[in-house]
């Protein structure tokens, strides 16, 4: 009998050892089961001309701090050899030196090779950081792609086209397979920029006209300004030092075309944005395409701009969960 009740204690510990392993399980099936439901995200810009570019890698990566994207890798598409690692070291700064960066590789026509305000700066930033993956863009797509589920990826272009266009043509069944929505940052008719400039227009009109998968357009942010708040951020952070350098010497608001991209390509219509599936888009060349339902379609904005303005703003200027987690061990 005695040794009966001595058992108890035994059969007790195994029980709550069970239940205990039983709950984690559940905690880590529901977490993964998260993670394969949050978007997965690469970004293709041209982190060159303009600042937004960097504020929408921000933007991206304080997203990714808060679980609601996986970063999959950052694509580039202009003509700077120090790009790389200009955008390496504002991904170091957020804890994903890792992350992959890809670029092109081919000819532009009049590049702004020598017309970046903030990439050299940037660029000696990322030293400490060690050196980038990088690799022509069509190669970390592939790779990229090939990794994740079907109709799982959100590409969010906020430059040119020329990467996009040069996957499309060697790649179409992978991005039929993997990708679910292309995001481009554009005007819907006659942009002067992103889908016109160094003579890109016969690809933007290549990949508008056979993409597999639905494109949204989005246009919005010329009057969402945001970037100040950036002054209180430590010099170390080179999203600071960015505007800093591209309003030479100061810290101020700049539009937000590339952030309201961003935004969207990860949390969706949501209260902000409502989608535009009717009428047509317009290049400059004179191709037009037809908006459709689930199709190519384009945004407009639903709530007040002073409201997006202020969740771009403070997503930009909030602080790495990997350097609030090096301050707690300190």
């Amino acid at each position: 009998m005695g040794r009966r009740l001595g058992q108890v204690p035994k059969i007790a510990c195994w029980l709550a050892f069970a239940l205990g392993v039983c709950v984690a399980e559940a905690e880590t099936a529901e977490q993964d089961e998260t993670r394969a439901d949050r978007p997965k995200v690469i970004l293709e810009t041209d982190f060159t001309a303009d600042v937004d570019d960097v504020g929408a890698l921000a933007v991206l990566h304080a997203l990714a701090d808060r679980g609601e994207v996986d970063i999959l890798a950052v694509s580039y598409n202009e003509a700077q050899s120090n790009a790389a690692a200009a955008i390496h070291s504002v991904n170091a700064w957020y804890g994903r030196g890792d992350v992959p960066i890809g670029v092109f590789q081919g000819r532009l026509d009049d590049p702004d090779d020598e017309h970046s305000r903030y990439i050299d700066g940037l660029a000696q930033m990322a030293l400490p950081a060690g050196v980038p993956v990088v690799d022509s863009s069509p190669n970390v797509y592939r790779r990229a792609l090939r990794r994740q589920p079907d109709r799982s990826v959100t590409i969010v272009s906020v430059g040119f086209l020329n990467n996009l266009h040069d996957l499309l043509r060697s790649d179409r069944a992978l991005i039929a397979a993997k990708v679910r929505e292309l995001v481009l940052m554009g005007g819907v008719r006659n942009d002067g920029f992103n889908f016109v400039r160094h003579n890109l227009a016969g690809q933007t009109e290549y990949v508008l006209g056979n993409w597999p998968t639905p494109i949204v357009v989005s246009q919005e942010g010329a009057d969402i300004h945001t970037g100040a708040g950036l002054r209180d951020a430590p010099k170390e952070n080179p999203v600071r030092e960015a505007y800093r350098l591209w309003w030479r010497g100061e810290v101020k608001d700049r539009s937000s075309w590339d952030q309201v991209a961003v935004l969207y390509g990860v949390r969706g219509l949501g209260d902000y944005f409502e989608e535009v599936t009717s009428g047509k888009g317009r290049l400059r060349n004179g191709f037009t395409w037809e908006m459709r339902p689930g199709w190519r379609t384009h945004l407009a904005l639903r709530a007040d701009k002073q409201a997006i303005e202020a969740e771009i703003e403070a997503l930009m200027v909030a602080v790495p969960f990997s350097r609030l987690s090096a301050h707690a061990d300190d």
